[in-house]
């Protein structure tokens, strides 16, 4: 009988982009996403995280002694599994050490560690991805790290919310429209703030492209899709 299921390891080498791990060859396996709110393409274990990239830990062995002790909160929430796998906007702190970050994303397509405040971890920014009708007319929209919640219909695919941190409730609604402002996260163009200036349909099934200006004034059209709406006081470009 054939095996069944996915694998429950990855080798270093085949790390996605999204992970900035620049060592790929001085080891041969690296910890593997378990499922969770970000697809493993655009994500990263709690254990790279924190051993690899902010650098916390020296080994896995103690990356699971800080998590069992309760020690790592993403979204407010306390996280115990190595594996979990932190992606775009999501936030990650550190109580005791008062450390708190927000997980971006680099001019590379590559995921960041920008370090935030307090205050600003008490907040995220949230993009709306799908929404349909539930029985009795109510309006269910699902957000780009998986989350669900009951809303008005006003919200549209393609906007942003910011919601509160950890239990989400939205306290702002940013339209993808024109002039708004964007930050591309995918593409050649990924970690771009830009402004929107249109939207542009094609025909024959064609994902729908998006002309917008960066803040230097250059233009580029990229897929819309790719945009994901942020408020004016939004800092997430890497350096």
């Amino acid at each position: 009988m054939g095996k069944r299921g996915g694998k429950k390891h990855m080798k270093r080498i085949a790390t996605p982009k999204a992970i900035p791990v620049h060592d790929k060859k001085a080891y041969t396996w690296i910890v593997k996403s378990s499922p969770g709110p970000h697809p493993k393409k655009y994500s990263m274990p709690l254990a790279v995280f924190m051993r690899d990239i902010i650098k916390i830990a020296k080994t896995q062995k103690e990356v699971k002694k800080i998590l069992s002790n309760r020690l790592v909160q993403v979204d407010g929430r306390i996280r115990i599994s190595e594996k979990f796998p932190v992606g775009l906007m999501d936030v990650v702190s550190i109580p005791k050490s008062d450390s708190n970050y927000r997980i971006m994303v680099d001019r590379k397509g590559r995921l960041f560690p920008l370090e935030i405040g307090k205050e600003a971890s008490s907040t995220k920014l949230l993009k709306i991805v799908k929404k349909h009708t539930l029985k009795g007319a109510k309006i269910n929209v699902m957000f780009h790290d998986g989350k669900n919640m009951i809303a008005d219909n006003h919200l549209r695919v393609g906007d942003s919310v910011l919601v509160s941190l950890p239990v989400a409730k939205i306290k702002n609604h940013l339209k993808r429209e024109i002039g708004a402002r964007c930050l591309v996260i995918e593409g050649k163009h990924a970690g771009i703030l830009v402004k929107l200036k249109e939207i542009i349909n094609r025909a024959g099934g064609k994902p729908p492209e998006a002309l917008v200006q960066e803040e230097n004034g250059g233009e580029f059209i990229t897929i819309a899709d790719y945009l994901f709406v942020v408020d004016a006081d939004f800092k997430g470009e890497a350096s």
